[in-house]
């Protein structure tokens, strides 16, 4: 079931084109990172969701519907675009329940997203003493207070030491397996990879993969194996006759490019090289980078 859908979306600034014809789905019940380099578009597609920038043409809509059709939005999706989302002489419980009264919900629930995000302890510390982390979190007790279906989030990690990463990643993982649908941006794929279950990536304004991370990455993905062998002299000839790319890498390393582990393992055994290491690397960041390279050649769906 599709939550947030993009329909031809397009966003100009003037002369500056923002986004342009971007259409892709977000599926309920799970996590779908956005990627791509700061300045690709992300922060617009998803204020063009939120309704705060209007699509110069295309649509955005959730549960099929532009945001403005909900009679409450905040209870519908939640969103926290931007860690200065709070006057800096406010007190953090004081933000919570004006926000709570905006989107008639009890006040009360103010303490019960500060406990939720760890801020209880500075509730009553005014918010332009927080740090960057802590206005994060702030940021997202904000978008949750109105126990929301969907929640979108725009760069959550920034300013989270490795603990806090630690921390969001679960909490996230707890919003999807309650059946919610979140949609997180974010230019750290690092910081994505075990996270999301689904990707859309975009780059110089275009979309250019979405689907599930799995086949994103299968798709997309430049395969580079790490051979420690006996002979890489011997070696290395024999697999750029195959296809493949050869490196050193130390006194008895190769880097391969272009074949897989098993087609490296192969040739070694015909060529009679007895090999001390072969391991093939998969990442996210390297799937990424390929897919990126040439947008040309690559539309649509990947899964």
């Amino acid at each position: 079931m599709t939550v947030l859908q993009a329909v031809g979306l397009t966003k100009r600034y003037g002369p500056v084109l923002a986004v342009s014809n971007a259409s892709f789905s977000v599926r309920a019940g799970a996590i779908t990172g956005f990627l791509g380099p700061n300045g690709a578009g992300k922060s617009t597609t998803l204020r063009m969701f939120l309704g705060l920038d209007r699509p110069t043409s295309g649509q955005a809509l959730i549960d099929g519907k532009p945001i403005g059709e909900w009679p409450v939005p905040a209870r519908k999706i939640g969103a926290a675009l931007d860690t200065q989302c709070a006057h800096p002489s406010r007190r953090a419980i004081d933000t919570l329940r004006w926000v709570a009264r905006m989107i008639g919900v009890d006040p009360r629930q103010g303490e019960v997203m500060l406990e939720r995000v760890g801020l209880s302890e500075v509730a009553a510390q005014r918010v332009g003493r927080f740090s960057l982390g802590m206005r994060q979190r702030l940021a997202l007790a904000i978008a949750l207070i109105g126990n929301p279906e969907i929640v979108v989030l725009d760069e959550p990690m920034n300013g989270l030491d490795p603990d806090g990463i630690a921390w969001m990643k679960d909490l996230l993982r707890q919003f999807r397996d309650q059946g919610r649908t979140v949609f997180v941006s974010s230019h750290l794929l690092a910081e994505m990879e075990d996270l999301v279950d689904d990707l859309v990536v975009i780059a110089q304004s275009k979309i250019v993969g979405s689907g599930s991370a799995a086949a994103f990455m299968q798709r997309f993905q430049v395969k580079k194996v790490t051979v420690r062998c006996e002979n890489p002299k011997a070696l290395a000839p024999a697999l750029v006759k195959a296809g493949g790319r050869v490196q050193a890498s130390g006194s008895h390393g190769i880097e391969v490019t272009g074949l897989a582990s098993g087609q490296v393992g192969s040739i070694a055994r015909d060529a009679m090289v007895a090999l001390y290491e072969l391991r093939e690397e998969r990442s996210l960041h390297h799937a990424f980078a390929h897919a990126t390279r040439d947008r040309s050649g690559i539309k649509g769906e990947v899964g």
